[in-house]
Order: C-alpha cells, then structure tokens, then sequence
C-alpha cells in the first residue's frame, strides 16, 4: 500500500524549487504556520509547486516573476482536515458530500462503501471509485466486509469479491465491522476477511458499543485497528490500551467529546492514537454548524489543548491510513491542502487550497468537481413495477407465535424506541377482528418490504409519533422499503409513490401527500446541493414532530430501523429480530 504518489518529475520540481533555483507556482507568505509534527506555532511562508508543498520556511528565493503571492498577515496556515471515518450519503451524493465539506476546511476523507457495495454492479466498483478519486478532495475507502443488517446470501460481502478491492490503493481500511459479537465469538468467515485485509496491509475498523475491556482486548488479538464507539474516558482508556487508534466522536446522533475530553491527557496524545471524527453526520448539521471545523471547535471548547485538536483532526488520521507521507501536514513533499484561519479558535477557514488550488473562499466552494453518471453506478432500485396495496399491510394474527386461531387476540413484540436509534421489545396485547390484529393508538404499524415486492416483514412500533397516516421511506442501511403508519390505505398510498419517484421519503395522510424527499440515487440518495438537501430534511423533521416524534434525530431513526448490529429489536429481512437473543421473533412473509 503506497505512502505517497510523488513521481520522479514531482520530485525534481519540488527540489529545485525549495533550493532556490526554479520559482514556485504559489507563494503564501506573513502568516503564522501551525507545524502539527513539531507541535509549534511560528512565522513560515509556504511555496506551492503544482499540488505540493515545495518549502516551508522565510527564504523568498523561489519567488519569481511568474509566481502568484497570497500576503497573508495576521492568518494562521493550518493543515486540511481529515476525517477517518465517514458515512458519506446524508441524502447526497459523495460528490456533493465532498463539496459541501470542503468549503469548510476537510480535504481529506475515508468514506464507507456499504451502499457501494449493496448496488453498484461488480464490474464498476473499481471504475466509480477512480472517478471519485479525481476530486478535490481526498476521497479514500473503508471497505465494508459485511451488510449493516443480514440480507439473503449477501453475494455483495463475499470474500471472493472483497479480495480484489483491497488491492486497491484507494482502499485503505476494512470495515467497519460493526458485527463485533460474531467476531468475539469466532465467526469463522468474518475472521477470513480480516485476515484478508490484514495480508493486504490494510487496517480494521471497529465497532464495538458497550464492549468491556476484556472484549475490546480479544477484538484487537482478532485484527481490530481502531474503533470509533467509546462513550466514556474510561472506555476511551481501554482502546487505547488495547493499542488500538481511538476515535473520539463528535456527530449529529452522538455529540460525545464533551463527556470525551477529558480523556485527552498529556500522557495519552503522545501516543499520537487519538483522532477526532464526525462520523457522518447528517446534512442539516453539515449545513448549518460545518464538518471536522465543527468537531475541531467543540474538541476546543471540550478543554482539549488547540495544538492538540488540529493534529487529531490532521496528523493522526492521515498516520492511521498510511498516507502522512501525503496529507496531514504542511511540510515539503506533502500535498498543498491548506486551511487558512483567521484565528487558532475559530477552525473554519477564509480560504481553503486543496491541490495546491484555491478550492473555497469566504465559505463558498470554487473548485470543480468531476460529473458523474449516477444511474451508470446506481440502477434503478425502485420503480412502479409493482402496486403495494393496503392489504399488504395488515397483521394477521396467525403470523403471531403462540397465537390460537379463533383467539379475541395476541401478545405482539413491539419495537419501543428509546431515543433516536435504541429499541427495546414491549409486548402489546392486540384484539384480532376477522384474524386480522388491530394496533392500539399509541402504535404504529411497521413494515420492511423488498423493492421489487418479493417479501415482507410485519411489525409494530411505538414511540415514534403520536399520528401518521402512512410514511414510506427508502432510506436505510440496506435500502429497502420502510412502511409505517396508522391507516393502512395511506400506507399503501405513500409506497405507491415512493416507488413512482424512484426512491425517497413520502408522507401521506387522509389519501393526500404531505411531504416528498425524492432520492432516486439508489433510494438513498439525491442529485441535489447539500443545502437544498437540507432543506428538504428539516421540513420532514418539522413534519415528524408536529405529530409527537419525541427524540432527537428523525435522520437516524429512519436510517437504522433494519440494523441488527444495534439493541434491542429491530426489523429485518429475517423478520422482526431480537438482537441480543439472536433469534426470530415474527417471521417475514415471502410474496
């Protein structure tokens, strides 16, 4: 796995320039320079030849009369930022993804391929992410070697095509694997992967929520590089004990470092295995408070030393993926990826150069970014091939275990949520009328279909609204169709118009839409500007809480519905499933 891209040419380039003897393309100069290797701050100018860094230091001698002079007094130079694990849809494409953060500072990022993988055809994969490599921003990949909730063979996981990708310099982490018992426990297939990756010289994402130490130690002797999942100092100490990366996060669904920070001891960053993350956070968030600026103001604001914030934002990413010969700093040789801050505090730059171009000014992203095919790498997942009608989404009684025909009703296994993503199994008596069981008020009927309507899996749900009519979504980890609602012509009505759109979120009430999200990119994603995605979703949230969603992120409720790697119960292609006891607690229904 390569550690740098500098050819023969570049190099030449590059000495000649910082010796002095050939002039630099770009010369930033009368800043202060945060040298996240020394951990120092003092006067350096930078010269720019092509996208490198040539020289660091006072001397003026690569200043010639074709060299375009930024002055910059006052200003602080800082490394781009780098996220080391991201998810990279939020409703938009990775393209638009990689714009919108841009603008405020990241050029570099590790995307996971999960939806990559569950939909792009095999023969394009290393295709679509060539093209993605041509952006702006530094795209890399963590390569996903499991889906995010068990799908029927689950052809797109097989060791067979993994194998391939990770050759791929592009590629530079496996996971992440968030099926972490099936790890701890000796799952022989997942450990084969990481083998696998290991040989390739790859790293291994964990994910591993409310594991002990003890665990966390046999997951690291099992391959586990980093994990991502620490909620507590203590939990943060035990990874790092375990000599595992440890990513402090700092997201929409998780806004951790506050209870984090104080893990960040003068002991422990010299270890250089502490790193800031975002972990994917959903576009309202993006738009509206920024990216790794955001995380690196809060990491601040948390008591985490400055110095110390940047290089886990800079540094130590780009060390943990192997490319710190790359990015992560501003020093010769390494790519031109600068942040240009008007204040250390205040992360979010006046001008970003990425390549050793001026990608963003005053917040507004200028760089160009390649057009992609979307349909070529994403084909049409739903369509109106087939009508879901209201019966479907009736419960019969019988599909019920322990049921006895002729029975005034059952006991059905309810999905309680919590908060925003945790569930917990309540048991709901319900009356059956004519064998078809009758949902209380306070729950919502809940259904995963397959796009093409070849299965389906029944359930109820509580505690996400108070009313809904029918709400069909296609955004998920496994890209299915979720059906929730209390009217079951409503619902069938909103799946009907999912599917005519191609995929998104629909809500229909009293036989009328309400609110369109169209993603017609996989049934995950739009076309769209992150803003304009953004937009869209807070009217959803608003619509979401005017009829009593309770928690804090509609974004993730909707999104991790069917992952099983999350307690307590969850709907699933094998039916609804009780995670902790890993077992069928109502059956799915082939159609």
């Amino acid at each position: 796995m390569r550690r740098t891209y500098r050819t023969l040419e570049e190099s030449r380039t590059l000495l000649e320039v910082a010796a002095g003897r050939r002039p630099a393309d770009l010369y930033l100069e009368g800043a202060t320079l945060l040298n996240v290797y020394s951990g120092e701050l003092y006067p350096a100018n930078v010269a720019v030849a092509g996208r490198r860094i040539a020289y660091v230091g006072r001397s003026r001698a690569m200043v010639g009369a074709e060299t375009a002079v930024l002055s910059l007094p006052g200003r602080i130079l800082v490394p781009g930022y780098v996220d080391p694990h991201t998810h990279l849809t939020g409703m938009g494409t990775p393209v638009e993804f990689a714009r919108e953060v841009l603008r405020t500072g990241t050029t570099a990022l590790v995307g996971d391929t999960l939806h990559i993988l569950l939909q792009t055809p095999a023969d394009r994969v290393r295709e679509l992410l060539a093209l993605l490599g041509e952006m702006p921003v530094l795209l890399v990949w963590a390569l996903r070697l499991h889906a995010a909730s068990h799908l029927p063979g689950e052809a797109a996981f097989t060791a067979e095509r993994l194998a391939p990708l990770l050759d791929l310099d592009a590629v530079r982490s496996a996971g992440e694997v968030t099926r972490w018992p099936a790890v701890y426990h000796g799952d022989g297939e997942l450990l084969h992967k990481i083998a696998l990756a290991l040989a390739a010289g790859r790293r291994i994402d964990g994910h591993a929520p409310g594991a002990s130490p003890e665990r966390i130690a046999a997951l690291a002797a099992a391959g586990w590089s980093s994990d991502h999942e620490a909620i507590t100092p203590e939990e943060v100490l035990g990874r790092l004990r375990a000599g595992l990366y440890t990513m402090l996060r700092h997201s929409s669904l998780r806004p951790d470092l506050p209870l984090l920070a104080p893990a960040v001891t003068e002991d422990r960053v010299r270890s250089a295995r502490l790193l800031l993350t975002a972990d994917g956070p959903e576009a309202v968030t993006i738009a509206e408070h920024g990216y790794m600026d955001h995380v690196i103001r809060q990491a601040i604001a948390a008591g985490i030393a400055p110095v110390v914030a940047y290089q886990m934002a800079t540094l130590n990413p780009a060390t943990y993926i192997g490319l710190d010969e790359e990015i992560g700093g501003l020093a010769p040789g390494r790519r031109a990826d600068i942040a240009v801050l008007d204040d250390l505090r205040n992360p979010t730059p006046e001008l970003v150069l990425a390549r050793g171009a001026v990608a963003a000014r005053a917040g507004v992203c200028v760089a160009e970014f390649p057009s992609v095919e979307w349909a070529r790498y994403f084909p049409t997942r739903f369509g109106p091939t087939w009508q879901p009608d209201p019966a479907l989404f009736e419960m019969p009684a019988e599909a019920v275990p322990g049921y006895t025909p002729g029975a005034a009703g059952a006991r059905v296994p309810a999905i309680h949520l919590e908060n925003s993503v945790i569930t917990r199994r309540v048991d709901v008596p319900m009356p059956a009328r004519d064998g078809l069981l009758q949902p209380p008020p306070d729950v919502l009927r809940l259904a995963l279909v397959d796009p093409h309507g070849r299965w389906i899996t029944r359930g109820a749900l509580r505690n996400l609204a108070t009313r809904i009519g029918g709400l069909a979504s296609s955004f998920n980890v496994v890209a299915h169709m979720i059906v929730i609602g209390q009217d079951v012509a409503d619902m069938a009505c909103a799946a009907r118009r999912l599917l005519e759109l191609g995929g998104g979120i629909v809500v229909v009430e009293r036989g009328a839409t309400v609110l369109e999200l169209p993603l017609p990119i996989g049934g995950i994603m739009s076309p769209d500007a992150l803003p304009a995605i953004a937009a869209q979703a807070r009217a959803l949230y608003a619509l979401l809480r005017e009829r009593g969603y309770p928690h804090a992120d509609p974004h993730y409720t909707l999104l991790f519905l069917p992952l099983d790697s999350l307690p307590d119960i969850r709907i699933t292609y094998r039916g609804v499933w009780d995670v902790r006891r890993g077992r069928v607690l109502l059956p799915r229904q082939d159609l």
